[in-house]
């Protein structure tokens, strides 16, 4: 199965008329500006000659269907180097062994997810002025981690040392597989121990129930358990921003995929509330 990985924005979406530059539903979709950003910035499959971060499978709007989930896009995570597998490819006719087959190596998800939840930010504007209160990550058939890259994501921090935004806090909370048997305290002091610039992680706290993991109704995934302890991180942040947020995401991922590489399904959540 491939690796996939599904985003949901949550917050309010306001609409406003063309001649502000928004674009409609009639002319374009999610899907189809999601893709266009992709290929401009050469993060997607389809950007010809660049190494992709991500293959697209869809996009939508949701505003519709639920008043607080404003879209959400799902991507495929095996665009990587090719590599032989264990399963042999179909027996060829005349021949008594089937050659090896091959498949392409999945993006690390803290790789991906930065560049992923800004290009979803940038195509929501698109259609209206967005007030970003939260993002859920749902990870799929994710491959066992093999390195941590927490050195790629500690070289972006200097994109906020500028930052002008003032302060934000959130919560992080996440399904009961996240942590792989390990506990939040164990996750904040892993935290703790990296360099994480103007973002600090840490007290363990308790998540209100409208902050936890939910699996609504569209999420491909039916077998992610919204179970939870009730607790999980507070993150102070130097803007709230979909970079920021999407910052916050691949750090915990990278440290809770440190201490448990083998959990394949979960999800995660960053929720404002200051």
């Amino acid at each position: 199965m491939s690796s996939l990985l599904f985003v949901e924005a949550f917050g309010q979406l306001r609409r406003a008329v063309n001649s502000e530059g928004i674009v409609s539903e009639d002319e374009e979709d999610l899907y189809s500006v999601f893709r266009a950003r992709s290929e401009l910035m050469g993060w997607s499959a389809n950007s010809a000659g660049r190494p992709p971060l991500w293959d697209i499978n869809e996009a939508e709007l949701t505003t519709g269907i639920d008043a607080y989930r404003i879209g959400d896009v799902q991507v495929g995570l095996n665009v990587g180097d090719l590599e032989p597998t264990r399963e042999p490819s179909a027996p060829v006719l005349g021949y008594r062994y089937a050659p090896l087959g091959v498949r392409q190596r999945a993006i690390e998800p803290s790789v991906a997810l930065p560049a992923l939840i800004q290009c979803f930010d940038d195509s929501l504007r698109r259609f209206g002025v967005v007030e970003l209160s939260g993002l859920q990550v749902t990870a799929n058939f994710l491959e066992p981690r093999t390195q941590s890259y927490i050195g790629d994501l500690v070289s972006q921090l200097n994109w906020f040392n500028t930052t002008l935004k003032g302060q934000a806090d959130a919560l992080i909370s996440f399904d009961k597989e996240f942590l792989g048997g390990h506990s939040e305290a164990e996750l904040v002091a892993s935290l703790q121990r990296r360099n994480t610039g103007a973002f600090e992680f840490g007290p363990v706290v308790a998540v209100p129930e409208q902050h936890s993991i939910k699996v609504g109704v569209e999420a491909p995934f039916r077998f992610i358990s919204p179970a939870h302890s009730g607790l999980g991180v507070s993150v102070s942040l130097p803007e709230w921003t979909a970079s920021a947020a999407a910052w916050v995401l691949a750090m915990v991922m990278d440290a809770a995929r440190g201490s448990a590489p083998d959990v394949r399904n979960f999800a995660v959540r960053v929720t404002r509330v200051r």
